[in-house]
């Protein structure tokens, strides 16, 4: 357990799934790693209510008996609305290639197949919970191959980012989470989270890494 970083209080994790007993283990595996956890069958047992009273709520979704889209559709709902970070994670699955549509899919920031060891999942954990993305080298340098080839964002020219976007896209691009990036504009999270989406919206990125690559491309 890397003592520097307290989990205590500011992150929890739902381990989200149709598999009881394998979700009861992962979860107990995950508290006595220190990383708050429960076990859910669904995401529409979490209300808002219980979102708010954690900075950062990691939803990790089983790739076998979930819908991850549906996932999706329901927090991001809920994530426009809320101040705090909601991610979403997915294990259990089988090829790289579905690693790699995965990476292409909103508030996903990692995935993990299903023969992933208990310390790198644990590692990817917290690599999310810092802000980073968490998937093979090689799968996102393919889905960024896959994405440039069809063109799906707009070139620089082609939109009209306020003078603040562009500053939240550049801290963003660094690889700062929202709260650091509204720590460093001195504005609210709920406001990053605001513009992020308005980003996203204009240069029609699908999702953060998008919108990074977008950035280093064009600013």
């Amino acid at each position: 357990m890397d003592e520097s970083m307290d989990t205590s209080a500011t992150q929890k994790v739902y381990v989200v799934g149709g598999q009881h007993l394998q979700n009861a283990l992962l979860t107990e595996f995950l508290d006595k790693a220190s990383i708050p956890a429960a076990a859910i069958k669904s995401v529409d047992q979490v209300n808002e209510d219980d979102l708010v009273g954690v900075e950062q709520n990691l939803f990790l979704v089983d790739f076998h008996s979930v819908d991850v889209n549906q996932v999706i559709t329901r927090l991001m709902d809920a994530d426009k609305r809320l101040p705090n970070d909601i991610l979403i994670g997915v294990f259990n699955v089988d090829h790289e290639d579905d690693l790699s549509r995965l990476a292409g899919l909103p508030m996903v920031n990692g995935g993990f197949q299903h023969d992933c060891p208990q310390d790198l999942l644990t590692k990817g954990i917290k690599a999310m919970f810092k802000g980073e993305l968490w998937f093979p080298r090689k799968v996102l340098q393919q889905y960024l191959v896959k994405s440039r080839a069809f063109n799906k964002t707009f070139a620089r020219n082609e939109v009209n980012l306020t003078d603040r976007e562009i500053e939240v896209l550049k801290v963003m691009a660094t690889g700062a989470k929202n709260s650091e990036i509204a720590k460093v504009l001195s504005l609210s999270p709920h406001t990053i989270k605001t513009h992020i989406y308005n980003i996203f919206k204009k240069i029609n990125a699908s999702n953060r890494l998008q919108a990074v690559n977008w950035a280093q491309e064009n600013l």
